[in-house]
């Protein structure tokens, strides 16, 4: 209620919900986000913290949880929230930005972030994996105008090692998509009338296949997908890799932001169009999301 009743702002770094996007906030301005997101059965909540350095850098802090347990592919799911229960701090540089006419413009930002675990998700195969912090190297591009938008993208996941050659470790990850924008001009009103933009979303995935160390006893998992594919032997570095991880995957759907004074409404879902997990794992049929951001943009409209 505080939030919606403080004074009136327009926010003006959103995006689409899982897609790269360039828009970031501007020098001083911040926004406070809560997302919930659903895949395999498995709910996740993801309180999100973003403030703009400078004109063209934006500093981000997300904590996504588990609200249920359940076992789901480790994938990141969105381009700004780890698909994993992990405190992410984010670094955004708009390092290019071209003006191609009257609310119109090219411009492009690259991210580079660092995570650590928060919670150990469950598995079938074994005991959760122990596993290292880390790090997110991620690009985006794209035309933005008052009609239409379009984004490119791509980040990639890469987890640590606690100890060289031996020890768990999270598969690696890389994520792409495409977006394509659409404000209708019925719905283009200036400021304080809501603003609804349409997107139509497309990622595709590819996540490694994760292992564990040998010496750790390996029971009864307690995943929710029944009996998982037997365990290989260990390989020359004493880790075992698990056949139940890792896979590719496409998926895409439609997407909406609704931004009123200083609340953003945003939601969609993403259907599978193509994908393979590797050994035995929950089928992951489609993706959705739903969140509420509010802006503080030091009174400016």
């Amino acid at each position: 209620m505080f939030f919606l009743s403080a004074l009136s702002v327009w926010g003006d770094g959103h995006g689409p919900a899982f897609g790269y996007f360039t828009a970031i906030l501007g020098a001083g301005d911040s926004s406070v986000e809560a997302v919930t997101m659903w895949r395999s059965g498995v709910v996740m909540f993801g309180p999100r913290f973003s403030y703009g350095l400078t004109e063209n850098f934006q500093l981000s802090v997300a904590a996504p949880f588990h609200l249920n347990h359940g076992d789901h592919p480790t994938g990141r799911f969105t381009a700004m929230m780890p698909g994993n229960p992990e405190a992410e701090a984010l670094l955004a540089w708009r390092f290019h930005h071209s003006l191609t006419g009257i609310g119109t413009r090219n411009e492009s930002t690259l991210y580079v972030g660092m995570s650590g675990t928060t919670q150990t998700p469950p598995r079938a195969d074994g005991p959760p994996l122990s596993r290292a912090p880390g790090f997110y190297i991620a690009a985006a591009t794209g035309h933005i105008s008052r009609r239409y938008y379009v984004w490119a993208g791509a980040g990639y996941q890469r987890y640590l090692r606690w100890s060289t050659g031996t020890g768990d470790h999270q598969g690696d990850s890389l994520l792409t998509s495409l977006v394509f924008g659409w404000r209708p001009g019925f719905l283009d009103k200036e400021y304080p009338k809501p603003d609804v933009r349409f997107f139509w979303e497309t990622t595709g995935e590819r996540i490694g296949q994760a292992w564990r160390d040998a010496a750790v006893p390996v029971s009864a998992g307690d995943g929710h997908h029944g009996p998982s594919t037997p365990l290989p032997p260990p390989n020359s570095s004493g880790v075992i890799i698990l056949p139940d991880s890792g896979g590719t995957g496409v998926f895409s759907g439609p997407t909406f932001l609704c931004t009123y004074r200083g609340v953003a409404l945003q939601g969609g879902v993403l259907f599978k169009a193509w994908g393979h997990l590797n050994g035995v794992q929950l089928p992951e049929r489609f993706r959705a999301e739903v969140g509420l951001s509010y802006f503080f943009l030091k009174g400016r409209k």
